[in-house]
């Protein structure tokens, strides 16, 4: 992880992380990622305090912006300090975001800047934690690895509103809660830095390129790897435009928007979890085609329903089990086509991230139009489609490979 580690070929690197390195680590990301979570209430803590609802979208906006321009300059700053250190960087810039939030009442201005600090700190740790991953162990145990972190950033995620709430009702404002997120993202810089030090004498393969430029990212393209990127970014549409929308859906339904994210969150958590040991032992093509085939299912299963809870609460956990599983799953496919390809690993696994930001952040504003223009279920229709439009990239990738061999 610093500069006296041990440099090793890619095919000599061990199947296990060190848990004196990887569970640090993992903790770490835990406690970022409730931080991270804590931007889900960002407009009813503003509210709380007398700012309107167009300030704090506002500030939301300013935090995406940041998000994106960050990720395209995240990789070269890990050129020059490193990537553990960058990486710490990133929770230090969570740190402020959180103080930021927390000094919010006494100017807008404080507000703005923790819009962008949060952006500029997620962007980092989201952007370089898989990295860190894939550096450490064999391509076959890539998956395990990436899935074990998504569950780490999910659990966080998940955590954060229960907590907010319980410390809020203590301190009687949304806005104290920030100050604990900071002390979180402190935490987590430290279990950051400790598993930088303690893995910095493992062995390693050298990791050139981490800073994006258009003729690496060209390079990507023009690959097979470019399957697995426009997939995640097709995919970052579905899961956008059903968590933006999903208060319209359940009104609809005359169910509790809250059911759909614990459930949701929950089963997302236990899945990745649970699988991460053996998600490695099936081929990647084919844990792909069941996890869009139980995706689709679960849309399917939540346009059918009128006001059945039950019915809610499994086409949600069908969701979850496939959307849930796809991400680290797509993630692992496109780091192998790199290493297949011989184009740049950490380039490819920067370029996923991305095409998963461009659809996250994209796809609402288009899917509103879709729900004014119509209605919800024509968005879940919309959904539906694209999640068939990956089906088919997928046979294009398998029919391709195919021919390649």
């Amino acid at each position: 992880m610093t500069r006296a580690a041990n440099i090793a070929p890619a095919d000599k690197l061990p199947s296990a992380v060190p848990l004196q390195v990887s569970i640090p680590f993992m903790l770490g990301s835990i406690s970022l990622a409730t931080s991270y979570g804590s931007s889900f209430f960002l407009v009813d803590a503003l509210r709380s305090i007398g700012q309107s609802a167009t300030t704090a979208g506002a500030v939301i906006s300013t935090g995406t912006i940041a998000t994106i321009l960050c990720s395209l300059l995240v990789g070269r700053i890990a050129d020059s300090v490193g990537l553990t250190r960058t990486i710490s960087a990133a929770a230090v810039m969570m740190t402020i975001a959180m103080a930021c939030f927390a000094s919010a009442s006494t100017s807008t201005l404080f507000a703005y800047a923790g819009g962008f600090f949060l952006g500029v700190g997620w962007s980092g740790f989201y952007m370089l934690a898989p990295l860190e991953v894939l550096r450490h162990v064999r391509s076959e145990a890539r998956i395990k690895y990436l899935t074990l972190l998504s569950g780490a950033q999910m659990l966080g995620i998940g955590l954060a509103a229960p907590l907010a709430r319980a410390v809020a009702e203590t301190a009687g404002s949304y806005i104290a809660v920030y100050a604990l997120f900071a002390a979180a993202c402190l935490v987590a810089a430290t279990f950051f830095e400790l598993a930088g030090r303690r893995g910095a004498h493992a062995s390693q393969p050298r990791m050139p390129n981490v800073g994006l430029t258009l003729q690496g990212v060209m390079e990507i393209f023009r690959s097979s790897t470019r399957y697995p990127i426009i997939m995640i970014g097709v995919g970052g549409c579905v899961f956008a435009g059903l968590f933006t929308f999903q208060t319209l859906y359940a009104a609809s339904r005359a169910q509790s928007a809250d059911t759909f994210f614990l459930v949701f969150t929950l089963t997302a958590v236990f899945m990745r979890f649970a699988v991460a040991p053996i998600i490695g032992k099936v081929r990647i093509e084919r844990a792909v085609a069941v996890l869009f085939m139980c995706t689709i299912a679960g849309l399917l299963i939540l346009f059918v329903n009128v006001d059945s809870t039950a019915i809610y609460i499994i086409g949600t956990m069908v969701f979850a089990l496939g959307y849930g599983l796809s991400y680290s799953t797509l993630n692992s496919m496109a780091v192998d086509l790199a290493d297949r390809d011989g184009t740049p690993l950490a380039i490819a696994s920067q370029v996923f991230t991305l095409s998963y930001f461009v659809g996250l952040f994209g796809f609402p504003s288009i899917a509103g139009q879709i729900v004014k223009a119509s209605s919800f279920d024509h968005l879940l229709m919309s959904m539906m489609m694209l999640v068939v439009a990956n089906a088919v990239i997928l046979t294009t990738q398998v029919f391709s490979a195919g021919r390649a061999h």
